[in-house]
């Protein structure tokens, strides 16, 4: 608990420099670029667009989910697949990235994921955005059940950071992992049913489970379409924050015992 008070406590005391540096993060990613900050948004709508052809036509044949216009029933899930897919890897391998340049500054490199994976969120609150003025065209506008927003996006953010922090420690003193979570990622995204309906079978849904970024993706549809998964899952949500505080835990732990090290690694 000491490790998270530290890393908590590091994170608060340099919370302008993780914002200015997220800002030079995104900026400097498209610096080059024409249309610079529009591929932020335009390369997932791309995605969503043939994603929605592959499973939308060709494979469900455009039959609704629920009742739910398939393409809205995707897009809520898609967005927050978007965020974990590209927060991970880019967290993992934030500090092997940076720290020879961290090394000649000073402020902890508690603060490294904590900006690559902000950098991150100013495309997610778009999407948001955008999410919600689809499903108005669709009929289905903000209510009450929109608040969840406020407590499924910060679980999110929680959760990423708590991934990132660890993984981006263990990348760094092996390389190996890096591999491993491209790899993970590949998997998980056709693992996790964001694209497709789990069979209605306990045991499959049981096992399904045990993979916390169901929780998140369902949480995101609950908050934008109004399943009131959140509500109706509320021991689930008790095992999510379970196995986020476990990996906050621990890797708060392995950062704080490794990060002097680090630099012997690069």
């Amino acid at each position: 608990m000491n490790g998270i008070y530290t890393i908590g406590k590091e994170l608060k005391d340099h919370f302008y420099l993780i914002f200015r540096l997220s800002l030079y993060e995104t900026k400097s990613l498209y610096s080059m670029q024409y249309l610079g900050w529009f591929w932020e948004i335009m390369t997932p709508l791309l995605q969503i667009g043939v994603y929605w052809v592959v499973f939308g036509f060709g494979i469900r044949g455009g039959h609704p989910v629920d009742g739910i216009p398939f393409v809205f029933w995707l897009v809520s899930g898609l967005i927050a697949w978007f965020f974990i897919g590209s927060t991970i890897p880019s967290g993992s391998r934030s500090i092997y990235g940076r720290v020879a340049l961290v090394s000649k500054m000073h402020f902890p490199l508690s603060t490294i994921p904590a900006y690559v994976i902000l950098a991150q969120f100013y495309r997610h609150l778009a999407m948001i955005a955008l999410t919600i003025v689809l499903g108005m065209a669709f009929g289905y506008f903000p209510g009450w059940h929109t608040l969840e927003l406020l407590y499924i996006v910060p679980a999110g953010v929680i959760f990423l950071y708590a991934v990132s922090l660890l993984l981006s420690a263990l990348s760094t003193m092996i390389r190996d992992v890096q591999n491993m979570v491209t790899s993970a990622i590949r998997m998980l995204m056709y693992l996790t049913p964001i694209m497709w309906i789990p069979p209605d079978h306990s045991l499959f849904k049981t096992l399904l489970m045990i993979n916390p970024l169901v929780y998140l993706i369902e949480g995101y549809r609950s908050a934008l379409i109004g399943t009131g998964y959140l509500l109706d899952h509320v021991w689930y949500g008790l095992y999510f924050w379970t196995v986020t505080s476990v990996l906050l835990v621990v890797g708060a732990a392995v950062h704080l015992r490794f990060r002097r090290y680090f630099i012997d690694y690069v």
